[in-house]
Parts: structure tokens; C-alpha cells; sequence
């Protein structure tokens, strides 16, 4: 079953938290952290730009410590009420996701197929 990403805008806002940062690390936070990860560059970047039209980040150059400017990420307050709707969404769906797993277990206890 394919994963759309559909929630890679929480995870990216999500690791922002943890302080400004740029589109390739936070791929490879995506690659390194979560249990499953769906999100591609493509996703990721499509995904930054939404979440920047939207005003839940920002973008800088930073030109500090590189060869070339990188561009650079953070989030704004509108971003940390986005991540608590992220928060209430997720927490609404793990809710009918359990219960479709226990009505499934419960199926298949019965119709050992």
C-alpha cells in the first residue's frame, strides 16, 4: 500500500520545534526518525512551500557557514497553531484507526480464514 505523506507537513512543523533548519535535514530527519517514512524530496519541498504560503514557516538564506547561501526554515506562531490542529486531527484518527483494528481482530478471531 503506498504512503501518501498526507501529514508531512506535521512532522516538518514538528521538527522545526527544534529550531530553524533546511529542506535536506529535514529530510534526513524524516529518513531517521520516523517509524515510517513517505516523504520524498518532492513531497518535502511541495509541502515547505504550502506550509509557507500558508504562513505557518518562514524562509531565510543563510550564508553563514556555507559555500553557497542554503535556504533555511523556521517556524512563526501560525505554524505552532497549525502543529496543535495537527495534534487534534491525529489524535481523532488514531482513535478510528484503533477501532478498526479491534473490530478486525475481532473478525478474524471468528473467521479463522
Amino acid at each position: 500500500m503506498k504512503h501518501t505523506g498526507r501529514h508531512t507537513g506535521a512532522f516538518l512543523l514538528l521538527f522545526l520545534t527544534e529550531g530553524d533548519n533546511y529542506g535536506g535535514k529535514l529530510l534526513q530527519k524524516c529518513e531517521e526518525e520516523l517509524p515510517i517514512n513517505p516523504i520524498d524530496s518532492a513531497i518535502l519541498y511541495r509541502t515547505l512551500k504550502k506550509l509557507e504560503e500558508e504562513g505557518a514557516v518562514e524562509s531565510y538564506l543563510d550564508i553563514s557557514n556555507h559555500d553557497k547561501p542554503i535556504r533555511m526554515y523556521k517556524i512563526t506562531t501560525v505554524g505552532k497553531r497549525k502543529l496543535e490542529d495537527f495534534q487534534i486531527d491525529i489524535e481523532e484518527k488514531i482513535k478510528n484507526l484503533s477501532f478498526f483494528l479491534e473490530k478486525y481482530k475481532e473478525w478474524k478471531a471468528q473467521n479463522n480464514d
